[in-house]
């Protein structure tokens, strides 16, 4: 839970992984440009296996992640309580194999088609512990790597949780951030109020915790949310 980017890359021609390792190792460079925090060499989909599968339904209640064969990443961090994202190409399988629930095996096809394909997230909500001005320099960093995708000629769609990709707007984007804050907050102390009556405290924890303003935010929570959050199972 928390206000994330998530976004999709691809290519429709096979160019050769030389052509991709070309343009991660462009992106990297990029990234060292504007100030992110760190950044990796290019890394073989092996080498961060959990980032670079592709999810696909395997049925109405289950997922299977299909790892990539060929391809080229990049790991960035853009600062303090940013998640790590990455960006990159890969290629997949059209058809991975699965196991049935009666012990045999099937095939689920992956959509994959052809040319090179990547799909990631990344989630800035918790940047803004660091204050707001660094939560938008993170947020916006991210959106800024997706630029350059596009403009080295990478198809690039986004979904921005914050609404910033599409609108520009900072006032939109941080009255977004206070209401994920505020849900954040009200949920996680639901819990840790379960936690306590039930004889665990200190089992629920959460950076929303630390923040001077936590008390401000959980009410703010419970004012816009309170409805919804009634109805949440907080028993431990």
């Amino acid at each position: 839970m928390g206000l994330t980017i998530h976004y999709k890359l691809s290519l429709a021609k096979n160019h050769s992984p030389d052509v991709v390792r070309e343009l991660v190792e462009r992106a990297a460079q990029y990234a060292r440009k504007i100030g992110c925090a760190e950044v990796s060499k290019p890394l073989l989909p092996f080498q961060v296996p959990v980032f670079s599968e592709l999810f696909v339904h395997v049925s109405k209640s289950c997922f299977g992640g299909v790892p990539a064969r060929a391809g080229w990443l990049v790991e960035v961090w853009p600062g303090e309580g940013c998640e790590c994202a990455h960006f990159g190409l890969c290629q997949y399988p059209r058809q991975a194999p699965y196991e049935l629930p009666n012990g045999g095996t099937g095939w689920v096809s992956t959509g994959y088609r052809r040319g090179w394909l990547f799909r990631g997230s990344c989630k800035t909500q918790y940047a803004s512990e660091h204050g707001w001005e660094h939560f938008l320099r993170c947020h916006k960093t991210i959106l800024s790597l997706l630029k350059f995708w596009r403009q080295m000629g990478v198809a690039v769609e986004v979904n921005d949780e914050g609404g910033f990709w599409k609108t520009g707007s900072e006032k939109k984007l941080r009255d977004t951030l206070q209401g994920y804050n505020g849900l954040i907050a009200a949920v996680a102390g639901a819990f840790k109020d379960a936690s306590d009556a039930s004889g665990k405290g200190g089992s629920v924890e959460s950076p929303i915790f630390a923040r001077g303003d936590f008390e401000r935010l959980e009410a703010q929570g419970w004012q816009e949310f309170g409805k919804r959050l009634s109805q949440l199972p907080t028993s431990m």
